[in-house]
């Protein structure tokens, strides 16, 4: 009969284990990152002017000026989740920036929003600085 060590092989595929789930996370990862980097190319194409028009109910809308300052928020928060997902992989975080960033495009969309908000509203992007703190 062949001896075997409990500790031994518990230890061994724990060890292998661990080292399936951080692959599986660095593929997870660069997906990740992959599809947010798109995202941030596509918005800051959007801010910079060179997509002038977006498709909006089946309709070829031009994007106005207060769209285009809204598509500069979600590059921001883009941005910043890119930033956050290289140092560390959380899933709930990931989650709720997502969800920031879901309501930002929302916006950045939505043309009534647009020309319903209010005249002198302005988004303060020492938000998303401060918001960089956290992360």
């Amino acid at each position: 009969m062949v001896k075997v060590s409990v500790n031994r092989y518990v230890s061994h595929r724990i060890d292998t284990i661990r080292k399936d789930v951080e692959k599986d996370i660095q593929k997870l990862r660069k997906k990740t990152l992959r599809n947010l980097e798109e995202i941030f190319m596509m918005s800051s194409r959007v801010t910079r002017g060179k997509i002038k028009h977006q498709r909006i109910n089946g309709k070829m809308v031009p994007v106005t000026l207060r769209q285009r300052r809204r598509w500069l928020l979600v590059a921001g928060q883009t941005a910043l989740m890119i930033k956050s997902i290289t140092t560390k992989f959380d899933e709930q975080e990931i989650n709720l920036q997502l969800s920031k960033l879901e309501k930002l495009v929302q916006e950045a969309i939505d043309i009534e929003k647009t020309k319903k908000a209010h005249k002198y509203q302005k988004h303060n992007f020492r938000d998303l600085q401060l918001n960089t703190s956290k992360i």
